[in-house]
């Protein structure tokens, strides 16, 4: 009778500890059905090139001004009234001060700085850290940062690595449900590789040259001028990656 009443106990405390792991692990596993039935519709913050949730890469050859369309794109998903960050770490964003004053009162400018000449914090930790701040205490999910280029230039160590850095902020999106748009302006073609490999979408701002006779002159002039954009939407498939070409 001793034994029965153990192996009972033993029994209860047995499907209860089941019953306990199955619990915690029930936030794992859904139904085909239940996941599809509480996944969210896809909402576009740029046309339907930049969507809520993911990380964009904005790349384009060197000679093309991509802060401009970094500005663009981010005044576009304030206009809505969605509180975007810009991330200023390019010192060139002072040129477009005249785009900005008249941006929607809901895109804001932060710029990380040191606390002092004293502060040794690598600079790619200080962007991490100033963004998670933001997050931790605001309701901003959406942030642009220009550039990953800049911000690896300026670190140390594994920091330096362009790709490194870029896997830091994807990580930070995916931990945190962030909208990311990240500037890159290495145009090296193994780094874009890199970048488009961690990224969920792709916008290229490509440019076309030609050339005009000055008949004045009898001299040829070449204009750069751009064209249109393409975005390059990768879908996982059978260990491939299929291509999706959107033009604007």
């Amino acid at each position: 009778k001793m034994n029965d009443e153990v192996n009972f106990f033993v029994f209860l405390f047995a499907n209860r500890l089941i019953l306990k792991i199955f619990k915690a692990m029930t936030h794992r596993f859904l139904t085909a059905a239940e996941y599809f039935k509480n996944a969210a519709k896809t909402v576009y913050l740029y046309k339907q090139l930049w969507s809520e949730n993911s990380t964009a890469l904005l790349h384009a050859p060197r000679e093309t001004d991509k802060t401009a369309k970094a500005i663009e794109i981010a005044c576009d998903a304030a206009k809505t009234g969605r509180k975007v960050v810009y991330v200023a770490c390019e010192r060139r964003i002072v040129s477009h001060a005249d785009t900005l004053s008249k941006a929607p009162s809901s895109l804001s400018i932060c710029v990380p700085t040191f606390e002092s000449p004293e502060d040794k914090t690598d600079y790619a930790d200080l962007v991490i850290s100033t963004i998670e701040e933001i997050v931790r205490d605001t309701d901003i999910r959406t942030f642009v940062i220009d550039s990953v280029t800049r911000i690896a230039a300026l670190s140390f160590g594994r920091n330096a690595s362009v790709a490194y850095v870029m896997k830091r902020l994807v990580a930070l999106q995916v931990r945190c449900k962030l909208s990311l748009l990240v500037i890159s302006h290495d145009s090296t073609k193994s780094t874009e590789r890199a970048l488009l490999t961690l990224s969920d979408s792709e916008i290229t701002v490509e440019t076309s040259t030609e050339e005009t006779d000055d008949r004045t002159t009898g001299n040829n002039i070449t204009n750069t001028t751009p064209t249109h954009r393409t975005q390059q939407v990768r879908q996982s498939h059978d260990r491939r990656t299929c291509y999706k070409n959107l033009k604007i």
